[in-house]
């Protein structure tokens, strides 16, 4: 008899562990998630950054910069203004907002064509600030454009 109370005193204690731990398994999934349960690096960073949409940023800011450097006197200022109707167009046309793309686009392709003009200033190391700030120049048109470009879209999709 003695093993039978023992056997009765065994079951009792293993449903009120049982129990407990159930407790304790609810009390878990009631916690909030932690950063470990969030979505990875990879996905936070297409997220922020879209190689596609910088490809497209890239093509349509060259085609604004090559119209907008066309015509012979105000070329060199009709460039921004390229930049800056290229990128409105990426944010009228996007639903999302692609500020870093039309920023990068919009500072490395006019920087890219300063380069290409003063080649020889930038052997000689004097067209490092000019490309300086034809890149801070683009960047700028760049993200002013892409701002108003989604503003724009906002205001046409919004309901009234």
């Amino acid at each position: 008899m003695a093993d039978r109370a023992g056997e009765q005193t065994t079951t009792r204690d293993t449903d009120e562990l049982l129990a407990e731990v159930e407790t304790t398994a609810e009390a878990v999934d009631d916690e909030p998630p932690t950063a470990s349960d969030g979505p990875t690096l990879r996905e936070r960073a297409g997220d922020v950054f879209s190689v596609r949409t910088f490809v497209v940023a890239l093509a349509l800011t060259a085609v604004g910069v090559a119209l907008g450097g066309l015509v012979p006197i105000l070329g060199a200022i009709l460039r921004y203004v390229g930049v800056f109707f290229a990128t409105f167009t990426l944010g009228a046309a996007s639903e999302r907002r692609h500020y870093v793309e039309a920023g990068l686009a919009g500072a490395l392709v006019p920087a890219l064509g300063t380069l290409l003009d003063y080649f020889a200033l930038t052997i000689g190391g004097v067209g490092a600030p000019v490309i300086a700030v034809a890149a801070g120049v683009g960047l700028l048109a760049g993200l002013v454009g892409h701002y108003f470009g989604r503003d724009l879209r906002d205001g046409l999709t919004r309901e009234l």
